[in-house]
């Protein structure tokens, strides 16, 4: 059929005559290496596609990674990246390639030290796209640090959906989120010094605002009313007012809590 088909196209072409090459036939694996090993260098085909070529060849056990490598004259870590999915969700995979996701970014995804919960958060985003795989490399990256293990299992979901919809590059930004809910969960001193120092240099940059005599001058009475509530909320977060049942014992031997006004 194939020979046929070649004889119209140069009768078409009005071609007399053509050297032809006769190799021998060869098996449907010979013709996958053949084929895989062009595919390698030219990137025509998607990820997907090599995947279940490689996968193939594998199954048949005729070839391991090694061989096939040095079939294709590639490096084994360049077969290890598709390879490396194998026991990736099916099911993600399957719709990954209809909406046109890349394939490597469910292997991160798989990779991750998260609840199966979760794991399927992030994929059904980054399969409707909504998320692409530079915020999968920053959750990635989240996930390795020590402020992300102390936060608890229910709270994890939170945290990635803050870093998600921030869509966050800058990556102290990052940070800020994790150590902020760490020590939402529990005091730890490593994320108490970071919020701490993080605070400091906010309020060198309002301090800096303030120095702006053409800021300061030209602020109206109902924009230095927000400022100074907002100013006298902080206080009270920082030095809140204490309760009754806080007051030393002295104290309250020398005064009525019913005579109070509050």
């Amino acid at each position: 059929m194939m020979v046929i088909g070649v004889f119209f196209a140069l009768q078409f072409l009005g071609k007399l005559k053509a050297d032809c090459i006769i190799e021998k036939l060869s098996s449907e694996d010979e013709r996958i290496v053949k084929r895989l090993s062009m595919e390698l260098h030219t990137k025509r085909r998607t990820a997907y596609q090599l995947e279940k070529m490689i996968n193939h060849l594998l199954k048949t056990e005729k070839y391991d990674v090694k061989s096939i490598a040095g079939l294709c004259n590639v490096t084994e870590k360049t077969l290890n990246k598709y390879i490396q999915g194998l026991d990736v969700n099916l099911e993600w995979i399957r719709r990954g390639e209809k909406t046109g996701a890349g394939r490597h970014a469910f292997t991160d995804i798989h990779s991750l030290n998260l609840s199966e919960e979760d794991k399927n958060f992030i994929a059904d985003l980054y399969i409707n796209r909504n998320i692409n795989k530079a915020i999968i490399d920053v959750i990635k990256k989240a996930a390795k640090e020590e402020a992300f293990e102390d936060i608890p299992e229910e709270n994890i979901k939170k945290c990635l959906s803050q870093i998600i919809d921030h869509q966050l590059k800058e990556y102290e930004q990052v940070k800020e989120i994790l150590y902020n809910n760490s020590l939402q969960a529990n005091y730890n001193e490593k994320a108490h010094t970071f919020m701490h120092n993080l605070v400091l240099n906010l309020l060198k940059r309002i301090e800096k605002s303030f120095k702006n005599k053409y800021y300061v001058n030209y602020v109206s009475i109902k924009q230095r009313d927000q400022l100074n509530k907002l100013l006298r909320s902080l206080f009270i977060l920082l030095n809140p007012p204490l309760k009754w049942s806080e007051f030393p014992k002295k104290d309250k031997l020398n005064r009525n809590p019913e005579d109070e006004t509050g």
